[in-house]
């Protein structure tokens, strides 16, 4: 890309919406989670109309003062994108970055479109709820800069600089190893990593020490519903949780957890404490209307173990057997050696292939974080985002790579839908023109 095309993706990637400037007024059960030491709390969702209802409080001109970000992903960001485009902006967007390179290839164009869509949501945004304060809001890359390592690290930096509090979502690929090395990368240059697609406390282990990234995750509803359990992800977040209090005062990594994919307002009850929720706006407002606990009751869960109550179905243990499940949520003192002793050598400091990260993981016996999928697996990875327990992947690779591929295939089709959404605003002005 070029400088010119680079402040055209800054320019357009602007809002148009004027600054606004409600008061803060803090909410009683949301101000509870962050005295247990919760940091953050982030609606998920990219639609502004639907996080200005659940941030409007009472008082008139006030929104609440703990739900300080966003997340937005590709199924979030599909659900708004015909909004974007009815404006027709994509069309004037295009036409510009062809104007400072002609011929730009119809793949590269929909990412710099994506880039500049993502832009124009993060700053919605940050000039409607800010009120003086960063509005965090996480940005996912385009899917297919996941085989692109140079073009992610250069988009990534598009991204921070079109929205100042953005954070840029980093999709661990386990069949892309050189993740690690881009997300490792952006934040060397001070660009903040959401580094998301993660279901274990070993992957956000490994994410916190290899690349000090800003945030990572723990779906941790997927991670219930897929296993069919009870308090399976909750155990996993607040395993999680722990390894990194840990590495934040021994390592002193700043990589915080968020807690992801949320479908229950116990969730907030049972792993308070943790360092970021992100959850659905209904959720979010469920929580906020129930009359179960009150803000009193509220305490930290940071130590507090759910193993002897997962839950999870006799059928799943069949199909997986108890040890694959707790792999989820132990973390082997031999990774954390390995993943130390890595980061602190002259050859990681310098390394830019995936492949040779790879193969430094399966020496040391760790090569199952990753996955390089068959065709047949595309296949299998295409039907939902959720394992099959009669497919041909449960048995054979981890459940927590297992669940990433999984999560990144959805995150790809609906990333197709939203390119296909683009394609055919700027084929429609294409045939405007010829008629």
């Amino acid at each position: 890309m070029t400088n010119a095309i680079d402040r055209a993706i800054v320019t357009h990637g602007q809002s148009s919406l004027a600054k606004a400037e409600p008061r803060l007024v803090s909410t009683p059960l949301l101000d509870a989670l962050q005295k247990c030491g919760t940091r953050h709390v982030y609606g998920d969702t990219a639609d502004i109309e639907e996080l200005g209802e659940l941030l409007a409080a009472q008082d008139e001109g006030s929104i609440r003062r703990e739900i300080d970000g966003n997340t937005a992903n590709q199924p979030l960001v599909r659900k708004v994108v015909e909004r974007y485009l009815e404006s027709g902006d994509a069309r004037a967007w295009a036409e510009d970055l062809n104007t400072h390179q002609p011929g730009l290839a119809r793949p590269n164009l929909l990412v710099l479109l994506y880039a500049i869509l993502c832009g124009r949501i993060g700053n919605d945004m940050s000039a409607r709820f800010a009120a003086g304060r960063d509005w965090e809001v996480s940005l996912q890359l385009h899917m297919d800069l996941r085989q692109n390592a140079e073009a992610a690290r250069s988009v990534g930096r598009l991204l921070r600089q079109t929205v100042p509090s953005a954070i840029v979502k980093v999709p661990f690929a386990p069949e892309a190893p050189h993740c690690f090395l881009v997300a490792r990368d952006l934040e060397r240059a001070g660009i903040p990593v959401n580094f998301t697609s993660t279901f274990s406390a070993r992957q956000a282990v490994a994410a916190a020490i290899l690349a000090d990234v800003t945030r990572t995750n723990i779906f941790m509803g997927r991670l219930n519903q897929g296993m069919q359990a009870e308090l399976l992800g909750e155990h996993v977040d607040l395993a999680a949780q722990r390894a990194i209090h840990a590495l934040r005062e021994q390592d002193g990594v700043k990589t915080q957890l968020i807690v992801a994919s949320v479908r229950d307002w116990q969730t907030f009850v049972r792993v308070a404490g943790c360092d970021v929720f992100t959850a659905p706006c209904d959720v979010i407002r469920e929580y906020l209307d129930q009359q179960e606990i009150g803000p009193d009751q509220i305490e930290t869960k940071l130590e507090t173990s759910y193993e002897d109550d997962l839950g999870v179905s006799a059928e799943v243990i069949q199909k997986t057997g108890p040890d694959r499940i707790a792999r989820l949520y132990h973390v082997e003192p031999e990774l954390v050696e390995f993943l130390r002793e890595l980061r602190g050598s002259s050859e990681y400091s310098k390394l830019e292939d995936g492949d040779d990260l790879y193969k430094r993981f399966d020496q040391a016996g760790f090569g199952d974080l990753f996955h390089f999928p068959a065709p047949a697996e595309h296949e299998e990875m295409e039907r939902g985002k959720l394992p099959d327990l009669e497919g041909g992947l449960i048995g054979r690779i981890p459940l927590d790579t297992h669940y990433s591929l999984l999560a990144n295939a959805d995150f790809a089709r609906n990333q197709r839908e939203i390119d296909e959404a683009m394609q055919q605003s700027l084929d429609g002005a294409q045939g405007e023109e010829q008629s």
